[in-house]
């Protein structure tokens, strides 16, 4: 566990620049004494750390060190080289840029490591995409990050908007195949808007100044619980076949049901009518237990169904 917390800190300096004591103590979730043992640890290995003090000191690793990545284990290295998410690289241009680097990472790996890396490579895929691979055309894609890597302003008009308004970018995010940016407003609020809904985008000369607490991967983690506690809910059960399971998210471990290749499944969705949809549209695959709202609105759709589309009954158009 210490040769890994070393290594960790290592790259924590290696990454990161001049950090505190404290800094590295809670990036490692440690004390700032083992934080102390660990810095004396690393300079008595050789490693070139060094302290600064005063105003704005802390501890830093000579400017042209680089470590081999000879401390990686066989699972983190697979990792890495398995974990790309080449939509997301090719939209932003960095597909080509990526099997670079990955070339490079590579020849940095000790013998071990790197067959275990090309293992990785030759068996194992992560796909993100779904089956109908329907992707949104990021238009505004490059703009927002030349925008957000030059912290320039940006005027856009969003959805059924005809006023333009003045945003600054602070982060793009990729949702399976959907591109967002974080902004701030004047104001000073963050907001988050989809990339798809931007009828225009235009780069502003003047700049901004990037909050420095502000960190996209937490405020992306607590914007989207803010949306869940506010989204509608209604919660159902069904009773699922095989063939369907994989059309729902189940809110709770699933459990067989009394007939084989059927499950109860309890899930979440907005509404009554999402709900019935739903269920309707597994053509006899997701039968409705409760509540007794839902299982009445199936029968009526169902029934309403069976008479539009009776033999008899006359085709139009």
């Amino acid at each position: 566990m210490r040769a890994e917390r070393l290594l960790r800190l290592l790259l924590q300096l290696q990454t990161r620049g001049r950090c505190t004591v404290a800094e590295l103590a809670a990036a490692l979730d440690v004390s700032h004494r083992t934080v102390q043992r660990d810095l004396d640890a690393l300079s008595l290995a050789g490693v070139p750390v060094y302290a600064t003090r005063g105003r704005g000191g802390g501890w830093s690793l000579l400017p042209d060190y680089r470590s081999r990545l000879t401390g990686l284990t066989p699972s983190e290295v697979m990792s890495v080289f398995v974990g790309a998410t080449a939509h997301v690289l090719a939209d932003l241009g960095l597909d080509a840029s990526s099997d670079q680097a990955v070339l490079k990472l590579i020849a940095t790996l000790p013998d071990a490591s790197r067959r275990d890396a090309e293992y990785a490579r030759q068996r194992l895929l992560i796909d993100h995409a779904n089956w109908d691979d329907r992707r949104e055309t990021p238009r505004w894609l490059d703009l927002c990050r030349q925008a957000l890597w030059e912290e320039r302003h940006l005027s856009i008009t969003y959805a059924d908007g005809t006023t333009p308004f003045t945003i600054a970018p602070l982060g793009l995010v990729a949702k399976a195949r959907t591109w967002y940016v974080v902004a701030a407003r004047p104001a000073g609020h963050l907001r988050t808007y989809r990339l798809s809904r931007l009828t225009s985008a235009a780069l502003l000369p003047t700049t901004f100044t990037r909050p420095p607490d502000f960190d996209l991967a937490t405020h992306w983690s607590q914007s989207q619980a803010a949306f869940r506690a506010t989204h509608s809910s209604y919660p159902i059960v069904l009773r699922v076949h095989d063939d369907s399971l994989r059309r729902f998210r189940p809110t709770t471990p699933i459990h067989p049901a009394a007939e084989p290749g059927w499950w109860i499944l309890h899930t979440d969705l907005e509404s009554l009518p999402e709900a019935t949809a739903t269920v309707l549209a597994q053509a006899g695959n997701a039968i409705a237990l409760s509540p007794p709202d839902l299982v009445t609105a199936i029968r009526e759709a169902a029934a309403s169904l069976a008479t539009l589309h009776q033999a008899d009954r006359p085709l139009l158009g």
